[in-house]
């Protein structure tokens, strides 16, 4: 036994905790584990604990018998059968232990149909003997004994009409203003607990003290109970006329959440949702710094609040004129990340940069550009807006290259294209002052799906154009966004209902093509409506050769076609080499190999870009960083496949499913039908008659005819072969990220990836998520997307 002495004295360093509350509060304070010695002699020692000289040993052993108890009538027991050996704090410890136990025995209590509450537990009459215990010796408790049994006695979930709770509701009232600020914030909560629905004089009483010290509370519970009595005080209120309370409630509740906000690190649902009303009732109160400090936080940032932006944008057009850039850069950041398209917000935004663009450095520009570009909106002021924006670049284009390629990103994914900032972007004083900066690369991508855009959409431009030396692939995987979520999304379902209806063979999965878009799913289908097999496909019939007296057009646009197909063979999305044929460098005969019609769909798009586009693009790495571009970065988690996979299997598929669910559907598939050629779906055709009426693959049978890659078995001097007209559709898995949230509004570089792929020819056939998710089970995916295949018309 450690010996100590009555007397006062420092504690030392060394501390035992008692067990603290699940909910954030100290059940019992520390004690020490050396008590206070007497420093003169002949002084006695002994163990002294609150008021009541008790042995180091006896206080340990009854709080370890206590704790270590396994049922109520244990518990009990212990406590009122040695009154001599039970002091103070050990009452709290009873209460609290009684309450764990309770909440343990309530799952088992509820399946078999007892009825083990508090009521139970008042009937029994050694509780009655521990209440009139504490009940008897409440004067004579310390200020933490008090506090913590009416803690526990809130936890044990005693009614607020019992005698044990009004007698130390009455101790802690006449105490109050001795009670430090942690003793007030455990009692607040144990009123509000023990009497949800009437007021109690005791509340307001701890109010104005943890009002007084609001920025001193810690504890989170305390804090989201003040909350839940400031919204209950403002549904009061909600029903009079503006008055003075209101707006005196409101000022407390902003007060209180940028307090909340700043202390707490984490929520749970119910507390976000409380936030997320609390911020929308008092937000208006909200000035430049109370606005600043509430999107800073990153509790804020990483949870979507789509109540208060609503209110926000009510009340942000009156103050927009108050805020500062940086202020207004958090709002618009926030609002691009959780895809939240509110018009009248991002108007407010958009008159903001109208009314100071000329003031602001490219950075803030680019943050305050970028929420119209995310959501796909052009703002009611576009019209002054753009041209506003077009003199600005022309003027900060140099002093941040970065910025202005994100800025006219944004712009152009809108469907705007400045020409004179297009200039100077593509001149070779900015390529040159681009290529010694260290975001090099993140600007040569951007200014190389600039270039690809331009390209395709703004044909009437005519100046500058990027270096195909400094031309590099926009992404080379999947996004980073898709990749992250990939858990989520409805690609592997369909990856899996597709493997089943047309054959690994016949489709490739995240596809790369040009000028660098990730594609979901890429087929071939020709126009009787059959999938073919990406590595073989029958030779296409041969056509008369072409007249010779051919007209000077047809002359030239068979020309472009081959310089094209030429330079786009390094993006081939499918490049199984002929065997047998060894390697050529590609500098030799290429002239004559070449696919002789872009355009698969008689009267379809055709993409018919000048003989130098895209020669000599490489693939580099990315080092961009997603939060600093207008799209997404690429994934570096993608790895290559592994060397024996074939080719044309689908790519990521491993991890798909972390389960051997598609060893499951193959046995249940091979039950069910019978063994067939994949390859031969059929659009017009049921599917049972398309699978007997398929030919097996020719013995000659050569590469398909790429639109990206020419046929390797043409020789420099011969014609172009009327190949088998062939579309190229691409199936689209739009998950709810691709959308602007609670909209069927796609994100705006998913929009612009869409237009550009149409442009290429490809033939999109768009699955979105609220279709997706109606479907259940393979077999009804496999439906599903039948019937998508057959709805196409070539």
């Amino acid at each position: 036994m450690l010996p100590g002495c009555s007397c006062g004295g420092r504690a030392g360093p060394r501390a035992v905790l008692l067990p603290l509350d699940a909910y954030g509060h100290g059940l019992l304070r520390a004690v020490p584990a050396e008590g206070c010695r007497a420093r003169g002699p002949g002084k006695r020692r002994g163990w002294s604990f609150v008021q009541e000289r008790m042995s180091y040993d006896t206080f340990f052993t009854m709080k370890r018998l206590i704790e270590r108890s396994r049922s109520v009538g244990e518990v009990l027991r212990w406590v009122t059968q040695n009154p001599g050996k039970v002091s103070a704090s050990h009452y709290p410890i009873a209460l609290h232990k009684l309450g764990q136990l309770l909440q343990q025995q309530q799952g088992p209590a509820a399946l078999s149909g007892e009825s083990r509450g508090p009521g139970a537990v008042l009937e029994q009459p050694e509780f009655q003997t521990l209440c009139q215990a504490i009940i008897s010796g409440c004067p004579k408790f310390d200020n933490f004994s008090i506090v913590n049994c009416l803690y526990a006695a809130a936890a044990l979930g005693l009614p607020g009409e019992s005698p044990l709770v009004r007698v130390l509701e009455e101790e802690s009232r006449s105490r109050l203003g001795r009670f430090n600020q942690k003793d007030v914030s455990m009692v607040f909560s144990s009123v509000m607990r023990l009497h949800p629905s009437s007021p109690h004089p005791l509340v307001e009483s701890c109010l104005s003290s943890l009002e007084r010290h609001l920025e001193k509370e810690r504890h989170p519970q305390t804090l989201f109970l003040l909350l839940s009595y400031y919204r209950l005080r403002a549904q009061a209120l909600q029903g009079h006329p503006a008055s003075d309370q209101q707006l005196i409630n409101n000022r407390k509740i902003l007060r209180l959440v940028r307090h909340t906000l700043g202390q707490v690190s984490a929520m749970r649902e119910h507390e976000l949702a409380l936030l997320d009303e609390m911020l929308a009732l008092c937000a208006q109160e909200a000035n430049n710094k109370a606005l600043e400090a509430i999107f800073s936080s990153q509790l804020f940032y990483e949870n979507r609040q789509e109540r208060f932006i609503r209110s926000m944008a009510e009340w942000l057009p009156r103050k927009a004129e108050n805020l500062t850039p940086y202020t207004m850069a958090l709002i618009a950041k926030y609002v691009a990340r959780h895809r939240l398209r509110e018009p009248r917000l991002l108007d407010t935004i958009a008159s903001f940069l109208l009314k100071r663009g000329e003031q602001l450095d490219s950075k803030v520009i680019q943050k305050l550009v970028f929420p119209f570009s995310r959501m796909n909106y052009r703002p009611s002021n576009h019209g002054e807006l753009f041209p506003k924006l077009e003199a600005i670049l022309e003027q900060k284009a140099g002093s941040s290259p970065l910025a202005t390629v994100n800025i006219l990103m944004s712009m152009f994914q809108l469907s705007h294209f400045p020409q004179a900032v297009l200039h100077q972007v593509f001149s070779p004083a900015f390529i040159t002052n681009v290529m010694s900066s260290p975001y090099a690369l993140i600007v040569r991508r951007y200014l190389s799906l600039l270039d690809a855009a331009v390209e395709l959409e703004f044909r009437d431009y005519s100046g500058p154009r990027l270096d195909p030396r400094y031309r590099v692939l926009m992404f080379e995987h999947a996004l980073t966004a898709d990749e992250a979520n990939r858990k989520y999304s409805y690609k592997g379902l369909v990856a899996e209902a597709l493997r089943q209806l047309v054959g690994e063979e016949c489709y490739r999965q995240d596809e790369v093509l040009p000028p660098g878009y990730c594609t979901d799913f890429l087929l071939w289908i020709n126009r009787s409506g059959t999938v073919l097999p990406l590595s073989r496909v029958p030779a296409a019939s041969k056509a008369p050769p072409a007249p010779a007296a051919a007209s000077p057009a047809a002359v030239s646009l068979r020309s472009s076609v081959l310089a094209l197909t030429s330079d786009l063979q390094d993006f081939a999305p499918f490049a199984p080499e002929t065997p047998g044929s060894p390697p050529a460098p590609r500098e030799n005969n290429l002239a004559g190999r070449f696919l002789p019609t872009l355009c698969p769909a008689p009267g379809g798009p055709c993409y018919q870009p000048p003989a130098d586009y895209y020669c000599g693009l490489s693939k580099e790495s990315s080092l961009e960083s997603q939060g600093s571009s207008t799209l997404s970065s690429p994934s570096e988690c993608l790895s290559a496949p592994p060397a024996g996979t074939p080719d044309c299997s689908p790519r990521g598929s491993a991890a798909l499913f972390q389960f051997p669910i598609g060893k499951i559907l193959e046995e249940e598939a091979a039950a069910a039908c019978p063994p067939r050629e994949h390859g031969c779906f059929q659009g017009e055709q049921a599917p049972e008659e398309a699978e007997g009426r398929s030919p097996p693959p020719a013995e000659d049978a050569c590469p398909p005819p790429s639109p990206c890659r020419p046929s390797p078995t043409r020789g420099p001097g011969e014609g172009p072969p009327a190949a088998e007209e062939i579309q190229r559709v691409v199936l689209s898995v739009n998950d709810k990220w691709h959308y602007c949230q609670n909209s069927d509004i796609l994100v705006g570089s998913r929009a612009m990836r869409d237009r550009h792929l149409r442009l290429l020819g490809y033939c999109l056939v768009q699955l979105p998520y609220t279709e997706l998710e109606k479907v259940s089970g393979i077999e009804e995916a496999k439906h599903y997307l039948r019937q998508k295949l057959r709805e196409l018309r070539f």
